[in-house]
Order: C-alpha cells, then structure tokens, then sequence
C-alpha cells in the first residue's frame, strides 16, 4: 500500500472537501519508493493537505479517474445520485479500473476485482456505447452490462472502452453520434504523420467493425512489458492548474527540467511535439493531454497521444507558444527552441525542417487511412494554412 486518503464530510452549505493523504510507513521504507506525485507529494511521514475543496483529493489520485464519457458510465453503472458522484467516491468505485499504477480499495472493505474485456467484442462495444451516447434513458442496465465493464480511461467525452487481447491491453476510440467528420480515421493519420515526423507516438491501428465503421485502438502505454502497470500524473495535476488554466509549452519543459531521468531527451521531445500540433493544428493539446509516466529508469514523458487535426477549426491552441495562443511563424518557433534546451538555432531549424516536411505529406498519409474525401479537403485548407506560416 503506497498511503491512505482521508476526505472528509461535505460542506453542509458549500459542499466543499477536505482532504489528505499520507504514505503509509512500509511504503516509505521500500528501497524502490518513490512520490506519487514528484512536485506536490514528496516521500515524507507528514500528512499532505490536498488544497482542492472541490475535489478533496490531489490531483494525482483525480488523474486515475476518467473523464466526461467515462464518468457517465460509473454514475449510471452504480446508480450515483448528485451527492454521490463526488471525486473521492468515484475512486472507490473505481478500484483498480483506471489507467496508470494506482488502485483504490476502501478501508475495511474487500478489493473489487474487475475482469478485462476481450477485443473480440469491439463490435458490440460500439454499438453499446452508441446506444448509451444517443438513447440513454431507454438503454436497458443489463444490457449495456458488457459497456460497464470495459470502463473507459482518462480523455474527453468521446464514446471509447479499455479491450484487451493476447498481444495487449488496449483505449478503443469510436465514433460519436455528434461527429461532424470522421475523427477515428482522422485521428489515425494524424498519429502516423507523427511518427513520420519523429514524434515517439503511442502505437495505433484501424479496427474494422463491419463493412461500414471502424474503431481505433491505441495500445496502453502505462502497462509494461513484464504486464504489469506503470505510475504516471498529468501534467495538469503537476502544475496544479484546475479549472480554467492560463499555461503554455514552457511550463511544461520546467516540469521536465525538475522531475525527467532524462531531461535533454524529453525537452527536444516535448519541443518536436509542439512543433508538429502547430503544423498539423492540433488545438486541443490541454494539460492532460500530456503526461510523465514512471518507469524503472525513473520519470520520463509519456508517448503522445491524442494528436488530432484541428477538428473543431478553432483559431487558439490551448497551451501557449511563447507568449500566444494564436498559431507561430517559423521565427517564432525558433525563438523558443531556447527553452526545450536547444540552444543552436541551425538545431532548431532542422526540426522544424523535418517536422514540416512530414506533414507536408498529409494528403498522402490521409488517404492511406481512408479518410473521407470531403474531410480530407476540409481539415487540409487548415493545414496548409499552418504549413505556409511556419516555412522557414
């Protein structure tokens, strides 16, 4: 056992939390112990207030929980009224069904234990989760039983289950009712553009559901080769920036420069990542979506993950790029290499170089993936747009 949370009673009045956690003794002893979270819990005996009333819990802990999509699904699941779906009671419902290394037993109170889902079931998993994402009230519990069992993982609102087969564990990404464009096969080009481009990606494929959809499997980096899990935190719950945040590309490489076992690595990185959302218009790329996960060799960042063009053609990046949310020019992008640890600015050239040459290759790579004619032109105006601001 790593430690104890402790959350007390609501706020009567304010429904506010008070909460704190303290690693357990044994934990601490352990040769190989290491903090949960390397900014905010380092290994001490002393009880940690978590100064987040809403929650009442770190946000490390929070990190293991899913999002919109997956939450919904607990809250059906177990039947959870408003007072119910607090933070610290999800954890407990979630037990070890989350991503990462963390598993949440109750105090006096047996494990529970859940049973992976098998990929052979992918189909009727889409066809669940369309049914829980377009008739919720008229879904019947017992039948969207198999649903509740794959879970979900950190990530947005998008329908998506965890499966599993003989070669790994893996976050099956469907498609929404709410689509304006087919995001599965979108999403996949823009992680082969990545990798094309140097980006260490999380490794992808196209799962076909019939003759008509497909899905995407992402396989899960925080389980290792010998099976089991690895530790990881968000970046958010390292920057401590709940609600809404005002964070940039920088902020992150500060993290990096404090807590990575290979801290050049990871700035160059973080920064070729950066680079490619600019090009590419990956506009989401908010706080979770960047994590550092924990390894024997120590904290190192996680591949990426959800790199997707700019599907909702909005004009703003979510994080920064020097002192702007609006897309850079090439001159800006060079400037800013001095805080990924690039000081030579030929260095910086050649990456942006090489990044803006594979994504010049995007109809190429869109076409492989069989996206839609239609989308392909859509989301390539936008691209092409980036593209001619960050030549150099």
């Amino acid at each position: 056992m790593a430690g104890a949370l402790i959350v007390g009673d609501p706020d009567p009045l304010k429904g506010g939390l008070q909460g704190q956690f303290r690693y357990a003794p044994e934990y601490l002893e352990h040769p190989q112990a290491f903090p949960l979270d390397p900014l905010n819990l380092s290994l001490s005996m002393e009880t940690v207030d978590a100064d987040r009333p809403r929650e009442g819990v770190h946000g490390v802990f929070e990190d293991s929980l899913p999002d919109d999509w997956g939450r919904r699904l607990m809250i059906r699941r177990h039947k959870l009224s408003r007072n119910a779906q607090r933070v610290p009671n999800l954890l407990r419902l979630l037990a070890n069904q989350g991503l990462g290394a963390l598993s949440f037993v109750e105090e006096g109170r047996p494990e529970l234990k859940t049973i992976g889902v098998s990929c052979r079931h992918l189909k009727e998993l889409a066809l669940l989760a369309q049914k829980f994402e377009q008739e919720p009230a008229t879904a019947d519990d017992n039948e969207l039983s198999l649903l509740f069992q794959a879970g979900s993982s950190p990530g947005g609102a998008r329908p998506k289950a965890l499966v599993e087969d003989d070669k790994g564990a893996y976050l099956a990404k469907f498609a929404s009712a709410r689509d304006r464009l087919d995001v599965v096969s979108l999403e996949a080009a823009a992680m082969a553009l990545g990798r094309q481009a140097g980006i260490e990606t999380a490794d992808t494929k196209i799962f076909a559901l019939g003759t008509t959809k497909k899905c995407l499997l992402v396989r899960r980096f925080d389980i290792n080769a010998a099976g089991g899990r690895n530790h990881l935190v968000s970046m958010q719950s390292l920057l401590k920036a709940d609600g809404y945040y005002n964070a940039g590309y920088r902020e992150l490489a500060e993290v990096i420069k404090h807590i990575s076992s290979q801290p050049g690595h990871d700035l160059h990185r973080l920064y070729r990542q950066m680079v490619f959302n600019i090009m590419i218009g990956n506009t989401d790329d908010h706080l979770k979506n960047f994590i550092m996960l924990h390894d024997d060799t120590g904290w190192r960042l996680s591949p990426a993950f959800d790199l997707l063009p700019n599907i909702g053609f909005n004009q703003e990046h979510v994080l920064r790029i020097g002192m702007d949310t609006l897309p850079p020019n090439a001159e800006t992008l060079l400037v800013e290499a001095k805080h990924f640890g690039i000081k030579r600015r030929q260095q910086a050239m050649e990456v942006i170089t090489e990044i803006h040459s594979a994504v010049s290759k995007w109809p190429k790579v869109f076409s492989k993936c069989k996206v839609p004619k239609k989308d392909a032109v859509s989301i390539g105006k936008d691209i092409d747009r980036r593209l001619k601001i960050t030549e150099t």
